[in-house]
């Protein structure tokens, strides 16, 4: 039965991460069509290909969208991130709880 409650709620959070995530992307691909914001929002393209390498478009890598998005929407941004906390938190406190629970009984057979 705890095998279900762990299951639903990592479910949960990856449909909640997935979809807050596609709506960042969606929300933020809006940098494409705004020529002065990409010297403030692309830095991801700045990092990889250096400070002048955005000609067009075309140019700007998929991970700026992210940044543009929590610059101008940042409650989707804001939901991926805390869904992506809880899964992580949830993974460490099942893995944790799981290797005591072997500790505890490899000490009990000794």
């Amino acid at each position: 039965m705890k095998f279900v409650v762990y299951a639903v709620q990592f479910g949960t959070a990856a449909l909640l991460f997935l979809f807050s995530a596609l709506v960042s992307w969606y929300q933020g691909s809006e940098l494409l069509n705004v020529p002065w914001e990409w010297k403030y929002s692309a830095k991801f393209t700045e990092l990889m290909y250096g400070a002048d390498s955005i000609q067009n478009a075309g140019d700007i890598s998929q991970l700026d969208f992210f940044v543009y998005a929590a610059k101008h929407t940042p409650a989707s941004v804001v939901l991926m991130a805390v869904s992506l906390i809880y899964i992580m938190i949830l993974a460490c406190c099942l893995l944790l709880k799981t290797y005591f629970k072997r500790r505890k009984s490899a000490l009990h057979k000794a």
